[in-house]
């Protein structure tokens, strides 16, 4: 029996403050039609998985439309430090989960089938690149529904690393720096899919090229990329991610969104 897929957002508003704060870090990030994001993101999903189930993460306090078309699950966390905040949820969410579970930024469009991933044997897969800072890109991450204690056993280490960082990299970019070390021994000058060992944890890496694409300049990601399984419209990429849906996923998939 094949296992159910589960797509996994997660949102929470944040205060002026905390924005600020985050703009310390990166100038990019905007949360501008947050709401439509989300959904055009899951209706991405629905197109190449009709039968999955979508899950949003977040507190205790943000509002969501009555139409949004996804489980809100929510949980006790802290708006003022986001990133640690979503790693907890994610976390917390594992523990209770069944199925595989796809967790994934709201930025993100599902450009293609994504069964195939969990053919292999894995407790948690990433998306890496040849990059010096932040090789792995947090913005999409598979747990595998045949491991899901050894998934949750790598994210609980990982939120250990993550929570040993400074007060600011809760804010933003703490996870990413936390990845980096924990696999400075790998090679990432490299463009294939490859299993690797934590421990006793199987994990899997999976190319960005294919599994969490963006295009090299920001204000490019206005073509066709059909050979890219799941676009990450990051940063100044996202005015581009609504029109990407409307006229290449929308309207070439012949399958109605219900």
């Amino acid at each position: 029996m094949t296992e159910r897929i589960t797509f996994a957002a997660f949102y929470m508003d944040v205060s002026a403050a905390t924005m600020d704060r985050i703009h310390q870090t990166t100038s990019t990030i905007t949360v501008t039609e947050p709401q439509r994001f989300i959904q055009t993101m899951f209706a991405s999903a629905r197109h190449f998985h009709p039968g999955c189930h979508q899950v949003i993460l977040s507190d205790q306090h943000t509002l969501f439309p009555p139409q949004t078309k996804a489980e809100i699950l929510r949980l006790p966390l802290d708006a003022s430090a986001p990133m640690l905040s979503r790693a907890r949820a994610w976390l917390a969410y594992l523990r209770e989960a069944s199925g595989h579970v796809i967790f994934l930024d709201n930025d993100i469009l599902i450009n293609g089938d994504l069964a195939h991933v969990f053919a292999d044997e894995f407790a948690v897969a990433l998306t890496y690149r040849d990059e010096r800072k932040w090789p792995i890109n947090a913005g999409i991450n598979f747990a595998h529904g045949g491991q899901l204690a050894d998934a949750a056993a790598f994210h609980a280490m990982w939120l250990r690393r993550f929570q040993l960082a400074d007060e600011q990299s809760g804010v933003w970019g703490g996870d990413q720096d936390a990845l980096r070390e924990i696999f400075a021994e790998v090679d990432f000058a490299r463009d294939d899919s490859f299993g690797w060992r934590l421990g006793g944890l199987a994990l899997r890496f999976l190319p960005c090229a294919r599994y969490n694409f963006s295009t090299l300049r920001a204000a490019e990601m206005v073509g066709h990329y059909p050979d890219a399984a799941v676009l990450h419209f990051k940063g100044r990429r996202k005015p581009f991610m609504l029109p990407y849906y409307q006229r290449y996923i929308r309207k070439i998939v012949n399958r109605t969104d219900k």
